[in-house]
């Protein structure tokens, strides 16, 4: 019953051709394949943003979906782009760190680097390896392919070091990694960094403001109320109930985040 589903995940944004083209591809070289758009509004070439939205997907899809993502400030350069499995589903992207949420969550079963010219498009752009390259490489896993034809397999890919926090003062000092459509904070503090204490003994500190405690839900404070919570998707945020904690903070990612017990 090939092909199966694809998702794209990228920093193209709304306006142009880009996102179309790589479907336009992926429909061509594997027809009848279900398209999901993840997200196309990651901040241009951050890798961190885009690492922390695969990481959040794994789980809703089923086993055998291929995840095209580019976001490649390297584009055309010598870094290398990969074919990953790991959890049952691929991940075909450049070896720029996208892929370190996934693979600090799950592991990885096997890659193989994209470098079979005879799977690319007949003209590969040096701007634009998502449609020439990797759409093409997506296509040949959806469609059965053998990985192996892609290029030879690899054991080496490229994490990103601040995706997971620093250990400091009984707690830890990590960054924001995304601000989402609601102005929350999403940190790369998880669930796991609280396991030492109960949620209300802990402090969290960002953009100058203390909150004191980690909630469970928005509704336990009233409208207005600077939060922090443990959110959908296992990391702490920052929010504003029924408000913008982006706005109110003038944070978005990078701005650093102090998790701290209670003294």
């Amino acid at each position: 019953m090939r092909p199966g589903i694809v998702t794209l995940t990228t920093d193209f944004g709304g306006v142009g051709p880009y996102v179309a083209a790589m479907k336009g591809v992926l429909l061509g070289m594997a027809p009848g394949v279900a398209i999901v758009d993840v997200c196309h509004s990651i901040a241009p070439q951050n890798i961190l943003e885009g690492a922390f939205v695969l990481e959040g997907i794994v789980k809703a899809f089923p086993e055998g979906t291929v995840h095209l993502a580019v976001v490649d400030p390297g584009v055309g350069t010598a870094r290398r782009m990969l074919a990953i499995r790991t959890a049952g589903q691929w991940f075909v992207l450049p070896d720029n760190g996208l892929i370190t949420g996934v693979a600090g969550l799950y592991g990885v079963e096997a890659a193989w680097e994209i470098a079979n010219p005879r799977l690319a498009r007949g003209e590969v752009a040096p701007t634009f390896h998502g449609r020439d390259v990797l759409a093409p490489a997506a296509a040949h896993i959806l469609k059965g392919g053998d990985p192996a034809e892609l290029g030879p397999a690899t054991e080496r890919f490229v994490t990103l070091r601040n995706f997971e926090p620093t250990p400091a003062e009984r707690g830890c000092i990590g960054e924001v990694i995304f601000r989402d459509a609601f102005g929350n904070l999403i940190t790369n503090i998880g669930e796991a960094h609280l396991a030492a204490r109960p949620s209300r003994d802990w402090v969290v500190e960002v953009g100058g403001r203390r909150i004191d405690g980690v909630a469970r839900t928005y509704g336990e404070s009233p409208p207005g109320s600077l939060i922090a919570l443990l959110g959908s998707t296992g990391w702490v945020e920052v929010a504003v109930v029924n408000g913008d904690a982006g706005r109110l903070l003038s944070a978005g990612p990078g701005a650093t985040v102090w998790l701290r017990p209670k003294s």
